[in-house]
């Protein structure tokens, strides 16, 4: 079987947490240019859009704050530094 609908998807890089902060700032960004448009129902979209891409960035955002004192915590264990970060 040949068809196209049967073949796998070719395997796609995962994403870095930075990458993904800047897609949904961007999304903010284009959803809040939509908030004063004319039509109530595309308003009411971007207020959706809006709240549902700030809940992501806002998870996103905590997590690459997380991960990056990790990695600083791991490279300062990893020297054999005990004091506290500046």
């Amino acid at each position: 079987m040949s068809d196209a609908r049967n073949r796998l998807p070719k395997r796609v890089r995962p994403g870095d947490l930075d990458a993904l902060r800047r897609k949904l700032w961007r999304a903010i960004l284009r959803a809040e240019t939509l908030l004063d448009h004319k039509d109530a129902e595309i308003q009411l979209r971007a207020v959706h859009a809006t709240s549902q891409a700030a809940s992501a960035y806002r998870a996103v955002y905590a997590d690459s704050e997380l991960e990056a004192r990790l990695t600083a915590l791991e490279a300062r264990a990893e020297k054999g530094t005990h004091e506290p970060p500046p």
